[in-house]
């Protein structure tokens, strides 16, 4: 019995170890979906993250209308990105807006690339982000390949000029002042839209502004470093000896300024200027054009009378030709003899001009000699009239005769320039000359003399002239009744006379007739004086 035990034990021993290695060599079908969607969400979640685009940050001033989870990034109308949160910073001043851009704007994300929140804005040259009014508001992408990968930015107040896939150039105006001009104004070549202002900001010593200017392809090609920019904005009036002058751009350069730019041949090669060069704002097109001479010899010229009308930069002329111009003026009295005198300084630019034999325009040296020569035979300097619309005054410098002699003085390291009084103030003496003679004239005793010849007119004159005239006309009478009875007795076609005189002058006619016929009878027979007829 005990053997037979042994044997059932080691059977069952041996039945459940093979059922054991049974289980183990295969896997239960309950394993194969657990293990299959184990194995797909990993991929999903692999390409999920492999095809998940970078996370940013913009800072803005205010995120007016951006939302999170709704609003996106756009980069020309295509969508780049969108919005995931919207937090404030920790000093609460600004507002940190984080998006999710896609993976392929990655390699755009640098200290070049720019965002800025599109709105609807109604402007001079039309209307931007017109299509915001229906979707709401997006973030535009400017992006731009640079040096370094961020994921940081700063994003603009508002929409930029120019976008940095625009081909062209940027440079730089100083200006004294800005005017009407800002973000956005255009920039005209020849009347032709070339560029606009990008942005402008006052210097740190706070005289001057630089202005950025964008110039387009393929106006940029235009631009060297003789290029002369000016201030287009409003309506320029230049009233001349030609008349009136306007000057304007367009009506956008009226309403919104604007700036131009020309490229004078007189001012020198066109040598290129690059990307970033600084240029002069001019405050006109007249200024713009104005000439810069190298060269220049100032003088004082004195004048006791008003000066009204004369201004800073008004020409100086010698015989029609400008020679140069009114620097500044001023008045000094002297309280001991209650004299007054206007200091003019004057600038001659002698590269404007030509003395022969030599060549004074080489030297900044006064010509003393030449310029005491020209002072007694005359030279003097007056103020005139340049214009009688508006008044205005300029330095006239010529040769006069008959002046009082003057010498060459010096005042103040300068040399002094003799004048001579004002064609209005010449006027004014001449008149008062004038009124001086007709004030000398004894208008009371003329006038009590002319009184008593009128008195001896009336009481002798004018009768005896009465009776001149009766008798005149009592013989006029008689006249006129001869010449009435000469024209019944001759000249009326009734009249014995004139009957007589046409018998006359019939019997004359008759007569001359028949002497003809009897010429003319001869002429064909002569022999009839001697035959008979």
């Amino acid at each position: 019995m005990k053997i037979e035990n042994n044997n059932v034990s080691d059977t069952s021993e041996e039945i459940d170890e093979a059922v054991w290695q049974e289980k183990r060599k295969g896997l239960s079908t309950v394993w194969i979906v657990p293990i299959v969607a184990l194995i797909v969400g990993a991929w999903l979640m692999f390409q999920n993250f492999n095809e998940k685009g970078p996370m940013i940050e913009i800072r803005f001033k205010s995120a007016e209308g951006v939302q999170a989870e709704k609003t996106v990034l756009k980069y020309k109308d295509i969508e780049v990105g969108k919005v995931k949160e919207v937090n404030f910073a920790d000093d609460l001043q600004s507002v940190i807006v984080t998006a999710e851009v896609k993976k392929n704007m990655k390699p755009f994300l640098s200290e070049k690339t720019r965002f800025w929140v599109m709105k609807a804005k109604l402007g001079l040259n039309g209307v931007e982000g017109l299509d915001t009014l229906l979707s709401g508001v997006y973030i535009v992408m400017d992006p731009a390949k640079g040096e370094e990968y961020r994921k940081e930015f700063n994003g603009l107040d508002s929409i930029p000029v120019v976008s940095t896939s625009e081909k062209g150039t940027r440079y730089y105006l100083k200006a004294d002042t800005i005017g009407s001009l800002e973000a956005g104004s255009p920039i005209y070549y020849k009347k032709l839209q070339a560029g606009a202002v990008a942005s402008y900001v006052l210097d740190s010593d706070g005289k001057r502004i630089t202005i950025e200017v964008f110039i387009k392809a393929p106006f940029d090609n235009l631009i060297n470093k003789h290029t002369r920019f000016w201030n287009a904005s409003g309506i320029t009036a230049d009233i001349g000896t030609d008349g009136v002058e306007i000057h304007t751009e367009s009506l956008t350069s009226i309403l919104s300024g604007g700036i131009a730019f020309d490229t004078f041949r007189t001012f020198g090669s066109d040598d290129a200027a690059s990307a970033n060069h600084e240029f002069k704002l001019y405050a006109s097109l007249k200024k713009a054009k104005k000439i810069h001479y190298k060269k220049e010899i100032f003088f004082w010229v004195y004048f006791d009378s008003s000066i009204r009308g004369l201004s800073e930069g008004a020409p100086v002329e010698f015989r029609g030709v400008k020679i140069g111009e009114v620097v500044t003026f001023s008045l000094i009295g002297n309280a001991k003899t209650a004299k007054f005198d206007i200091p003019i300084l004057v600038k001659i630019e002698p590269e404007r001009f030509m003395v022969l034999p030599e060549d004074e325009k080489k030297s900044q040296e006064v010509n003393t000699v030449v310029l005491k020569e020209l002072i007694a035979n005359g030279f003097r300097a007056q103020l005139k009239t340049g214009n009688l619309l508006t008044g205005e005054l300029y330095v006239d410098m010529n040769m006069y005769k008959d002046v009082k002699p003057a010498s060459l003085i010096k005042k103040d390291g300068l040399y002094v320039l003799p004048s001579i009084p004002g064609t209005i103030e010449s006027l004014k003496a001449n008149v008062q000359e004038v009124l001086a003679n007709l004030a000398a004239i004894p208008m009371k005793e003329i006038g009590d003399e002319l009184k008593m010849t009128l008195k001896d007119v009336r009481s002798n004159t004018l009768p005896a002239l009465n009776d001149t005239i009766r008798d005149t006309n009592r013989m006029m009478t008689g006249a006129s009744s001869s010449l009435n009875a000469l024209q019944k007795n001759y000249l009326d076609s009734n009249a014995e006379v004139n009957k007589k005189i046409i018998r006359l002058l019939d019997e004359m006619t008759q007569t001359s007739r028949s002497i003809k016929n009897l010429t003319n009878y001869l002429e064909r027979h002569p022999e009839s004086l001697i035959k008979g007829k």
